[in-house]
């Protein structure tokens, strides 16, 4: 690194002395300091970056703006910040104290409208300005207190993420608040970082240590780009095979989600040595906020809670506690010396039952039963609460703005009244909030309810549960991050990174079908041939992700359904061919779009000296995933095959279990659900949209032409959730599955470079009839597909070059699944 070096031995003197003295007998007052390690002096350097580095030898390092007039205190051959500007060193200065006290101290000394601030956290940033400066936008969120901000910002390079961050950082240092940003992301799946398995993938390996290598690589690429909280992972047991977000959680089982959760977590948060010791908390550490409590899964019909068709979970089965085992038994109980996930999400959902017996019929950020009865109370967590994104804002039914704010929607209900009623029950944080005002009225609700004294004490115990983050990664010392690394690790990439990240991707590949041994151990170093059909997908017309998106038409596309580049590390690929001239509809841009009769496929006698036909699926698609109704508003069912299902089964509800009062009023409007009329939001008799069928037409197709070949015919669907497998699986030979998108590592497989070790997390459906038999919240309890081989694609099924795996893991996790948690 270049740039300019000052030794800063004896820093102090005259009124500086003076006022460093003054500092020494304060800190050994307040903060019991008397007897510390000495220093030899720190050595300050321009990192040549905007920021100056200060060396403190056996001591922490600091990093500062120079243009942002903070100072340096002198004590003990040390160097420590000034935040307070007096000159004095104060207690939550002072980085050899713990996290514990330091936050209890700065607690302690804020402003209500500086902890209301903390108690925001900003709305999404997707964009970067061209030279990556802060915008008018984000100094207004951040001059009114606002710390926690969601970089969503993946889609620029890794380098413009560091420097953005810096500029924010030296914001903040220059203004009265010198509290640093605690920036959070999402999880990325591989946009612009490294591409580790995702959870559901991660599930599959059923091995705990590559949950905890991958919580470790995403762990130090965040902290490289400035980010110091992690909005996940997502631990909500998958109980219903239908739900959209199924891939983001660990799979359907509750123990071998409790464990890898308890790995990951343990992955991300603890700092690590040269030698691989747990050093606990520090500046490799990433805090994780873990989510959605107590479980986002149980959506009836299998409805997603972003959406207003989706916000009831339902527990037809009474599994209400065993969907908290991830949650209680692993990440408040880590092996690692963290010893618990430092932050949680509460989940969007109503969790509904007439009785009342999950509490008022509010989403869980407003229930006193869910976050202050069972996860304070009864659970004993102590870090920081967050609620899930927009909960806070109005119904808005022009689409102008985000809201799931379910259970108190209507009526007198106003955004400072939510806060107030979320903070009332515990929570500390509001997801998506830019507006501290809200908090401040919610101070000011508790103080008329309470009084003064117990709302200040309250809040200021929710400032100190969410500054132990902010101290626990060292961001109060040293918050800057070089952009020259995180271009070097990230941007460039890091050859061993990737490669252990491809092999954490191959373990979570599943081989469901191997007929004949037609995927096997590579003979030698030549690539087979495969034929790779294009994948057409024909126009259609889909929901937005939120009820507020409007339905939009997509485009047909055509075209491999993996880069060239990356099959051609594997095979010799022979292709179709798409003419140069389309004669599609153009697209909303003007663009010319393909027509399926612009496709030529290849013939048999075109591959006649292929090894392999070599298909790369997409699972089904329905149109409106996540709240699963038409575009006029009507409720149809989820589906996991291709062809149209119509719900006309005798399993199929004629009435759904949970509803809106049929009154049109909100749940918090009425004391209890009992003798309450409801909604009907059954979709008997509706039939699915799917947007895809065709691709089980291209499978059934190229398993015919590969019939006629005399060729084996591969299948490797890419798939997020259970799917059916009914309508295709007799007519190939074989079935791999691919759970994060990472069709490259299934190809390893098929070339015969790595031994697949894959075991299903979930059960596959034998049809939509055992789709809609199994219970909402239940695991593991739907029937499962058997194929021609015989081979029933159960939780823990898998194949190997030899056969059915029948290893510890199966032998660990096939038992029957828990129902309530150990704690």
């Amino acid at each position: 690194m270049t740039g300019k070096s000052v030794t800063r031995r004896g820093f102090v003197a005259g009124g500086a002395l003076a006022a460093g003295l003054l500092g020494l007998a304060g800190c050994n007052a307040a903060g019991g300091t008397d007897g510390a390690t000495k220093g030899s002096g720190y050595k300050e350097t321009d990192s040549g970056n905007g920021y100056t580095i200060v060396d403190n030898g056996d001591g922490k390092q600091l990093s500062y703006s120079p243009d942002s007039g903070l100072k340096l205190i002198e004590k003990d051959g040390y160097a420590f910040k000034d935040f307070e500007g007096t000159g004095e060193l104060v207690p939550y200065e002072d980085w050899r104290l713990s996290a514990e006290e330091r936050a209890d101290d700065l607690a302690g000394r804020l402003t209500i409208e500086q902890i209301a601030g903390l108690m925001c956290f900003s709305a999404h940033v997707f964009t970067l300005e061209d030279d990556n400066s802060v915008t008018d936008v984000q100094k207004e969120f951040l001059d009114g207190n606002v710390r926690a901000v969601l970089n969503a910002a993946s889609g620029y390079a890794a380098y413009r993420q560091a420097t953005w961050s810096n500029l924010m950082q030296a914001y903040v240092e220059a203004s009265g608040n010198k509290i640093p940003v605690n920036f959070s992301s999402d999880p990325r799946n591989g946009k612009n970082c490294t591409d580790w398995p995702g959870n559901l993938a991660l599930a599959a390996t059923f091995d705990p240590a590559v949950a905890k290598q991958t919580g470790a690589g995403i762990a130090r690429e965040m902290r490289e780009m400035g980010v110091t909280t992690f909005l996940g992972p997502q631990v909500d047991v998958a109980t219903d095979p239908r739900w959209q977000r199924f891939s983001g959680t660990f799979g359907e089982d509750p123990a071998l989600s409790r464990d890898m959760t308890r790995a990951l977590v343990d992955g991300l948060q603890s700092t690590v040595d040269e030698k691989g010791e747990d050093l606990g908390w520090g500046t490799g550490s990433l805090v994780s906020m873990v989510k959605h409590w107590p479980a986002e899964g149980p959506g009836e019909g299998g409805r997603e809670a972003h959406t207003e068709g989706g916000k009831y979970a339902v527990y037809p089965s009474d599994g209400f506690e065993a969907c908290m085992i991830p949650f209680v038994d692993g990440a408040f109980k880590l092996d690692g010396k963290t010893g618990s996930a430092a932050a949680i999400m509460t989940s969007y959902t109503i969790a509904y039952d007439e009785d009342m017996k999950y509490g008022e019929l509010v989403g869980s950020g407003f229930s006193k039963y869910k976050v202050q009865e069972l996860l304070r109370e009864k659970f004993g967590f102590a870090g920081s609460a967050c609620t899930d994104w927009a909960v806070l804002n109005d119904v808005q039914p022009d689409g102008a703005k985000s809201y799931r704010c379910w259970g108190v929607e209507g009526g007198d209900w106003t955004p400072a009244k939510r806060a107030s009623k979320a903070v009332s029950v515990g929570v500390d944080q509001m997801g998506g909030c830019n507006d501290p005002t809200l908090l401040v009225s919610a101070f000011e609700d508790m103080k008329a309810e309470l009084g003064e004294e117990k709302a200040t004490e309250n809040f200021r115990a929710s400032a100190k549960r969410l500054l132990l983050g902010y101290f626990n990664t060292g961001i109060f010392e040293d918050p800057y991050v070089d952009p020259d690394v995180a271009k070097s690790d990230i941007d460039k990439g890091n050859d061993e990174v990737a490669a252990a990240a491809l092999d954490a991707q191959v373990k979570g590949i599943v081989m469901l079908k191997n007929a004949g041994g037609v995927i096997k151990k590579a003979a030698g170093s030549d690539k087979p041939k495969a034929y790779v059909p294009m994948r057409f997908v024909a126009a259609s017309r889909k929901a937005g992700t939120m009820d507020t998106a409007p339905w939009k038409d997509s485009a047909a596309t055509c075209g491999l359904p993996l880069s060239k580049g990356t099959l051609e590390k594997y095979f010799d690929v022979v292709t179709d061919t798409l003419a140069d001239a389309l004669t599609g509809p153009a697209d909303d841009k003007g663009n010319a779009t393909p027509a399926e009769a612009d496709l030529t496929r290849l013939t048999a006698a075109d591959i006649a000296d292929c090894d392999l036909v070599l298909v790369c699926a997409a699972a089904p698609n329905n149109a409106s995933p996540r709240a699963a109704r038409t575009e006029a508003g009507d409720y149809v069912p989820l589906s996991v095959q291709y062809r149209p299902y119509t719900a006309d089964a005798d399993v199929v509800r004629k009435a759904s279990l949970a509803g809106d009062p049929a009154d049109g009023s909100c749940w918090a409007d009425h004391e209890t659900a009992k003798g309450v009329a409801i909604e009907n939001r059954s979709y008997f008799g509706k039939t699915s949209q799917i947007t895809n069928e065709g691709q089980l037409d291209q499978i059934l197709e190229a398993a015919a032409l590969a019939k006629e070949a005399g060729k084996p015919c591969v299948v490797i669907l890419d798939i997020t959730q259970p799917m059916c497998v009914h309508e295709f699986e007799s007519e190939v030979d074989a079935i791999l599955v691919s759970m994060s998108g990472s069709t490259e590592a299934a190809c390893r497989i098929v070339a015969g470079q790595d031994e697949p070790s894959g075991l299903l997390p979930m059960q596959m459906p034998k049809d939509m009839v055992a789709v809609e038999a199994q219970l909402e919240d239940a695991s593991r309890d739907m029937d499962c597909y058997v194929d021609a081989e015989g081979n029933t694609y159960d939780f823990a099924y898998g194949l190997n070059w030899s056969g059915v795996i029948d290893d510890e893991r199966v032998k660990t996790y096939k038992v029957a699944p828990l129902t309530k948690p150990e704690a």
